[in-house]
């Protein structure tokens, strides 16, 4: 059985340079680094459309896009940005964007990711090192239901 393509509605097409994009390292300081996320985001998107992009998403499935821009660094210089691995830089913003502590709750939890697109691109230039990250919604109405009846039997 083939599922049929939809197009997909973007609800954020965010851009954050010039940033450091963050792992959680050694998990020091990660409440920290979060925290660095949280507020670069903030400072880009206005009160009004954090909460329009909370509302327009609570409950719903999305499709995340997330571009790492890497600096490439200089003969000069030790760069040891372009070896951190997805997955770690994945994580901080996960939960920068979701509900919890450091958390903008732009997205209910991790479980309602349902698809993620993640690259790691070289720049040349220190101040394009950043990330760009793009929130669709994604449709997947069997495992919308699934995860609604799971939250609903969950203690509160």
């Amino acid at each position: 059985m083939t599922q049929q393509l939809e197009a997909q509605e973007v609800l954020l097409d965010l851009t954050i340079a010039p940033f450091e994009p963050l792992t959680p390292g050694n998990g020091q300081n990660i409440g920290e680094k979060k925290e660095k996320l949280a507020n670069a985001i903030k400072e880009r998107l206005s009160n009004d459309n954090l909460e329009r992009l909370r509302h327009q998403l609570a409950g719903r499935l999305v499709g995340i896009t997330v571009v790492f821009l890497l600096w490439k660094g200089s003969p000069n210089t030790t760069n040891t940005r372009p070896i951190k691995d997805l997955d770690n830089l994945l994580k901080i913003v996960f939960d920068v964007l979701r509900h919890g502590p450091q958390g903008l709750g732009i997205i209910e939890e991790d479980s309602y990711i349902g698809e993620v697109y993640a690259t790691k691109q070289l720049v040349n230039r220190e101040q394009d090192e950043g990330y760009r990250i793009i929130i669709e919604e994604h449709h997947d109405p069997e495992m919308l239901h699934t995860l609604k009846q799971y939250y609903l039997k969950m203690p509160t």
